[in-house]
């Protein structure tokens, strides 16, 4: 996939983000980046919540590869522990 120097700009503001705490919760990146960035970076998924756009996730993936998993109970991007299976991005 790819995506925009914006889409890049936008990545590098959600890891600046997650650097002040170690995490980053997805309602707040999509929420932030709409009041920042604008609405066309972010979408309303099936459920009614705000996301943020592919283009977007991908970048910040390729900035965080290492040591960043996104886990899915708590809807929040979270250090990567011990317990993560090498090359997993995703966990419970």
């Amino acid at each position: 996939m790819t995506w925009t120097d914006e889409d890049m700009s936008i990545a590098q503001w959600m890891l600046a983000e997650y650097k002040k705490k170690d995490y980053l919760p997805q309602a707040l990146a999509a929420r932030e980046i709409r009041l920042i960035f604008g609405e066309t970076h972010v979408y309303q998924n099936r459920h009614g919540n705000w996301a943020v756009n592919k283009p977007i996730l991908e970048a910040f993936k390729t900035l965080t590869v290492e040591y960043v998993v996104w886990s899915r109970s708590f809807q929040l991007w979270r250090p990567r522990t011990a317990q993560d299976l090498p090359g997993i991005r995703v966990s419970r």
